[in-house]
């Protein structure tokens, strides 16, 4: 899949303009932070994903003293189909929210996933020794596009977790009794199961490869193992459905003192094992971000099979933290792919790209941007 055009209006900093980017696959938006060169790579990710990458409160999205904010982009699919995907939201003076395909209204639900990307931020160069949320958002990211009913358990999981911990303060207020989590003990163990099996089936995907895929990135492990850790140990849905609510049961007491859900697959984790020790604490720094790059390949692998589409890359500033031979594995991993890149200075690596200077993107430029591809001159963003 490739986008031939994306359309930000009233979206961060960037008050109206339209990029063309049907000259190459290669794109690298150059400028100083602040410069709204990420602001792309997010607008393109609440396309795919129907929010943002970076978690950022909707009311923050619009540009400054503006009411909404609309992105959109034209893309061909690998078998040559059309679409034009758009997203609206408005903060005032009634909220809302929708989607857009080939100008038909619908649920922002219903587009997740339709545009495949696959985006990797710098934080993720520091997966395994950051903390387990990331790690989940890492799953979340790859499996809401390519299953519809783990993006559904898993909006439903999230929503319900709330109002159990609501019901959890109410209990030790004296304004609910303990006998009430019952439904939403049984409907959390519905919804996180779904969650718990699609992980795990991911995980073992990963399992299958990621040593050969770190290999080929230089490093030479015997084995490499994935662990997903959890409480209990059922992997068929029904008997994990009847475990995760019994454990919801016995840790009852502690979730009411605490008045927080502490059991279920917003509490889980996952690891690496190379060579039988855990990756985070013995693994070099460059055998870290080896293998996160090996995973970031796995992902792209793993969409474009679920999909029947080549997801759009989109890297944010991560060559900054590359060495060479990283850099030119990623480059290498990806060919074939349209890929879309951040940086404050353009590596020499990338010397074939079409580059966007953004520093001069001031103003309101409703025209259509175009770049063309140039190793001593940066296209400047009108």
């Amino acid at each position: 899949m490739r986008i031939q055009s994306l359309t930000l209006e009233h979206f961060r900093s960037h008050d109206r303009r339209t990029f063309d980017f049907t000259k190459g696959d290669l794109h690298l938006f150059v400028g100083q932070n602040g410069s709204g060169k990420t602001n792309i790579l997010e607008a393109i990710s609440i396309l795919s994903h129907g929010s943002s990458c970076l978690g950022c409160e909707e009311q923050d999205l619009p540009t400054w003293g503006t009411e909404y904010f609309r992105v959109g982009a034209d893309a061909v699919f690998d078998a040559g189909d059309p679409q034009k995907i758009e997203v609206f939201s408005q903060i005032t003076p009634r909220k809302q929210k929708a989607a857009f395909v080939n100008g038909v209204r619908c649920p922002v639900s219903s587009i997740v996933g339709m545009l495949p990307t696959v985006l990797f931020l710098p934080q993720d160069l520091y997966l395994f020794t950051g903390p387990p949320s990331e790690r989940r958002r890492f799953l979340d990211q790859i499996l809401i596009q390519v299953s519809p009913e783990y993006h559904a358990a898993h909006a439903a999981y999230q929503k319900i977790v709330r109002q159990r911990n609501t019901l959890l303060k109410n209990i030790t207020e004296g304004l609910a009794k303990a006998g009430d989590l019952a439904v939403w003990d049984a409907q959390v163990a519905e919804h996180g199961s779904i969650i718990t099996l699609h992980r795990l089936e991911l995980m073992e995907t990963f399992g299958l490869t990621l040593r050969d895929e770190m290999r080929s990135f230089g490093e030479r492990p015997e084995t490499v193992r994935v662990r997903y850790i959890r409480k209990g140990e059922k992997r068929e849905r029904a008997a994990l459905t009847e475990e995760l609510r019994g454990l919801l049961l016995h840790y009852r007491e502690r979730d009411i003192l605490l008045q927080s859900t502490t059991i279920g697959p917003h509490r889980d984790d996952w690891h690496l094992d190379v060579d039988g020790r855990a990756l985070e604490s013995f693994a070099s720094r460059g055998q870290q971000r080896t293998a996160v790059l090996a995973l970031l390949f796995l992902q792209v692998s793993f969409l474009t099979i679920r999909r029947g589409e080549t997801p759009v890359i989109l890297l944010d500033d991560v060559f900054s933290e590359l060495d060479d031979r990283h850099q030119e594995g990623v480059l290498a991993s990806f060919a074939g792919h349209q890929v879309l890149i951040t940086t404050t200075h353009a590596p020499k690596q990338l010397s074939t790209a079409i580059v966007w200077d953004m520093q001069t993107l001031v103003g309101d430029t409703p025209e259509r941007t175009k770049a063309a591809p140039n190793t001593n001159e940066r296209t400047r963003v009108q």
